[in-house]
């Protein structure tokens, strides 16, 4: 897995569907969030590229066995009317890390247990006041376990106080 830092410099927009759901049901809500949000998509005005799509979280994970919340969706610019039923975000520019994790999705979970190692090693932290984002496109295989798979998580992160 590779790694690198990158600060947004602009306010990004993003139209789609929030799956709600506990962690042991996470996972099908967001399939169904995800085949909604691309089954609808022309409904959504300014989509930036109809070929990447993001699930987008808030920093509400770590430790929360009450209801998750994910969204599934498209970078717009500008922003339009939204779609009935579909919620908008705006993502402030921030720092960001970038893991780009290659392999089954069902070991995603090892490209954060990396990053935040690595996080950690090199002098930065979570910084858990704004949104997580992955981002998929064409090389992104979603309904097999394909080790191929490829996707490219952004956390957003500060650097370490010096104590």
């Amino acid at each position: 897995m590779k790694i690198e830092i990158v600060q947004t410099n602009a306010i990004a927009s993003y139209v789609g569907v929030r799956a709600s759901s506990l962690m042991t049901n996470l996972g099908s809500a967001v399939s169904s969030a995800l085949q909604e949000v691309v089954e609808r998509s022309n409904e959504i005005a300014n989509i930036r590229n109809r070929e990447v799509t993001y699930g987008i979280t808030p920093p509400n994970y770590k430790g929360n066995d009450g209801l998750l919340d994910f969204y599934c969706c498209y970078e717009v610019e500008p922003l339009a009317n939204v779609p009935q039923g579909m919620v908008h975000l705006h993502l402030l520019p921030r720092l960001y890390s970038v893991t780009y994790y290659r392999g089954a999705a069902s070991k995603l979970v090892t490209a954060y247990d990396f990053t935040s190692q690595w996080l950690a090693e090199n002098g930065y932290e979570y910084d858990d006041v704004s949104y997580y984002l992955e981002r998929y496109d064409e090389k992104t295989t979603r309904e097999t376990d394909d080790e191929r798979n490829e996707i490219a998580i952004y956390c957003p992160i500060k650097k370490k106080a010096v104590e």
